[in-house]
């Protein structure tokens, strides 16, 4: 199991370095996010991977327009992948401008605590 300060230290690229790897895998602008069925945009606009079927609700169009990143569940959250959970915070910290380190430093931290809950639990 990976524990806070192992993630962190692989956020920060202590052990491997997103950045080499390319973050964004499938566009320069977006990168697509398997473990939760969603695509995140370079405008932090999170938006479902499978728009094959026409909404059929007023809920379910407002879903297809999208959600930006800081309005996310939790459980959004703790159901990314590891993987996809260090893809996603390095992918927004190259597309944004940091207005205070030490805030987006703790939101960071908070989203550490639940991404690859979901790997642990396989595991078991």
């Amino acid at each position: 199991m990976v524990g806070k300060e192992e993630k962190i230290k692989i956020i920060k690229g202590e052990k491997m370095s997103l950045k080499d790897k390319k973050v964004w895998l499938n566009g320069s602008d977006y990168i697509e996010l398997d473990s939760v069925g969603s695509t995140l945009t370079s405008e932090l606009m999170v938006f479902p991977t499978d728009c094959s079927e026409a909404p059929e609700t007023a809920s379910e169009a407002e879903e297809m327009m999208g959600v930006h990143m800081y309005d996310v569940t939790d459980e959004w959250w703790s159901n990314l992948s590891f993987v996809d959970g260090c893809d996603v915070l390095e992918f927004i910290e190259l597309n944004i401008d940091i207005v205070s380190e030490t805030i987006f430093n703790d939101w960071k931290e908070s989203k550490l605590d639940l991404i690859g809950s979901v790997d642990v639990l396989e595991v078991i």
